[in-house]
């Protein structure tokens, strides 16, 4: 019934389907791998905009944080020249050396 060339083509089928099966295994197995690659890409795109909005943040806080602290630096060196203007003052009209208040820790008496 079966002819030579028809055992040759049904052994070529068989041979090609043994080949087959261990192949199509493998596209199986590189579709998870694909899935899992995806989703990790996915994840990491995820992270990289909250990176990026904690950034933006960190750069609105310390801008604001800038310029308080500017602000406060600039009250600080107002303060500090009232300071040195009212210790020359002070120091411009003290009274002499030998009618110093015992309590800032000079004398009555000369000595």
């Amino acid at each position: 019934m079966f002819s030579l060339a028809e055992a040759l083509l049904f052994a070529a089928l068989v041979a090609t389907t043994a080949c087959l099966v261990p192949m199509y295994l493998r596209l199986k197995r590189l579709d998870r791998y694909h899935a899992q690659y995806r989703d990790m890409v996915d994840w990491s795109a995820c992270a990289l905009v909250g990176a990026s909005n904690a950034v933006q943040s960190f750069t609105q806080d310390g801008r604001v944080v800038l310029e308080d602290l500017s602000r406060e630096i600039e009250s600080a060196k107002a303060a500090l020249d009232e300071l040195k203007a009212e210790r020359l003052r002070l120091t411009a009209s003290a009274p002499p050396a030998a009618v110093r208040d015992p309590a800032l820790g000079g004398s009555l008496t000369s000595p």
